[in-house]
């Protein structure tokens, strides 16, 4: 194993004909830092102890081949978000199927073309880079969410009076505590979204001074507003599985969880609503104005501002507020904003200042 100092990335390339690695390593090693391996398992000894961005991985080795080489980095979870491009002289359509099947995300044929290497390695670790920093922004997300969820809390204590804490209002801050826990458990984006939107419009219902059990119930509602999209295509860590009919439907769909549970109707009112517009273009009923419930509007709102924040990466809080001004009055109602310029603020301060001290 050889390696050649680092530039802007770091290529492992497998290979059992030293002349294939050297041809590879020509065409890539003016831009990137290049570790060569022959064998499969010396190559799985290399990827844990030095980490590539990314494997230009052959398919046929003695002993191990690259199939197997590739199941095992995609079985290991500090390997597994490696990117694999497999090269090979395999042809067949059924050898590329095993390479993706393996989990290989691109398939190169020898005799290798410089500038299709060159742009295909260049396209996965842009690709890589970005998944690298979403899953960044979402860990810090979560960290700051736990925060907020907390302080929240400890709001909600203080506002309750005594008889509210054990009225009804303690049923349903207990149901938010527990799904609060079933979304901490959930990595994907299906946790960090329904915890930001819940956050947020919990949040802004505690400004207006709204009773306990209504914030409550919002918080609740915020946590499972897209709950319809569940088992629909991928859920709602993305709408490109899910047919625009499901999509239209899914509130309704929700909305039936609640059907049989009479203290927490009102909760599936706002799940039902949170896609309807203050103009009456939304969905399903095309309500309006004020005839949307209080809740929903406060989710949709919430539900914007999460959206658009996850959209850019810099600036998110100033983005997001943005896109909120200008759907007011559309899409939004417009007296509600307001309560939402401050808190959107604070729940974005600390990546925006973690951003400049890392500039800095």
């Amino acid at each position: 194993m050889t390696t050649k100092q680092k530039t802007i990335g770091t290529i492992l390339i497998v290979d059992d004909k030293r002349e294939n690695v050297d041809l590879l390593d020509a065409i890539l090693s003016p831009e990137y830092s290049i570790i060569r391996s022959s064998r499969g398992a010396e190559t799985l000894a290399i990827v844990r102890q030095t980490p590539p961005d990314l494997i230009l991985l052959d398919v046929m080795m003695p002993e191990m081949d690259g199939y197997d080489v590739c199941r095992c980095l995609k079985a290991d979870e500090t390997t597994k978000r490696i990117p694999v491009i497999f090269v090979t002289a395999l042809l067949d359509p059924g050898d590329e199927m095993r390479g993706f099947e393996a989990g290989g995300v691109d398939y190169i044929t020898k005799p290798v073309i410089g500038a299709v290497v060159r742009t295909r390695v260049k396209a996965q670790l842009a690709l890589k880079t970005s998944q690298d920093e979403m899953e960044l922004w979402n860990n810090n997300l979560k960290r700051r969410l736990l925060k907020s969820i907390a302080n929240m809390r400890l709001k909600t204590e203080a506002y309750m009076s005594a008889e509210e804490k054990w009225a009804g209002a303690r049923g349903c801050t207990q149901s938010v505590e527990l799904f609060s826990r079933v979304f901490e458990q959930m990595e994907d984006q299906l946790g960090i979204s329904s915890w930001v939107v819940s956050a947020l419009a919990g949040d802004a219902a505690l400004k207006m001074r709204l009773p306990v059990e209504e914030v409550a119930m919002i918080r609740l509602a915020g946590l499972l507003h897209d709950i319809g999209l569940l088992g629909i295509g991928r859920g709602v860590s993305g709408v490109r599985g899910i047919k625009q009919g499901d999509i239209y439907t899914h509130p309704a769909r929700g909305q039936e969880l609640f059907t049989s549970l009479d203290e927490y109707l009102d909760v599936g009112l706002m799940v039902r609503s949170h896609h309807e517009a203050y103009n009456g273009s939304g969905y399903p009923d095309s309500l309006r104005g004020d005839d949307i419930p209080l809740g929903a509007r406060l989710i949709a709102i919430a539900d914007v501002i999460e959206q658009a924040a996850n959209s850019v990466t810099v600036e998110r809080d100033e983005y997001a507020l943005t896109s909120v001004r200008r759907h007011a009055g559309t899409l939004l109602d417009p007296k509600l904003v307001s309560y939402f310029r401050m808190i959107t603020r604070v729940l974005y301060f600390e990546e925006k200042n973690s951003a400049t001290a890392a500039a800095g």
